[in-house]
């Protein structure tokens, strides 16, 4: 399955310029709130400065913004919550870590 972002409200500045963007989606992962995670992979890497710092992505978390919606083959217009996969682990990992590569 793939998911297209077609606009962001809550984020960097510098998200806003790299709207559209897609990623495919890879597996759910259960997290520490909530079941339905899903680890996606980046059709083109997302960047953003942080700390005076170009960082890049490729991986992304998402979930449905609103408990009781879901991420769905024939789902459209779909409020999703995402964060920037910035520890490498992540991606092997069995659950989702919100705190894993935080310093």
């Amino acid at each position: 399955m793939k998911l297209t972002v077609t606009s962001v409200d809550h984020n960097p500045p510098e998200l806003n310029e790299q709207v559209p963007f897609s990623f495919k989606l890879l597996r759910m992962l259960p997290g520490p709130d909530r079941p339905d995670y899903w680890l996606g992979v980046l059709d083109r890497p997302l960047s953003w400065i942080d700390d005076n710092h170009e960082r890049v992505v490729n991986h992304v978390i998402a979930c449905a913004r609103w408990q009781g919606t879901q991420i769905g083959a024939l789902v459209q217009n779909l409020p999703v919550g995402l964060a920037y996969v910035t520890d490498a682990t992540q991606v092997d990992d069995p659950s989702v870590s919100f705190i894993a590569g935080l310093q």
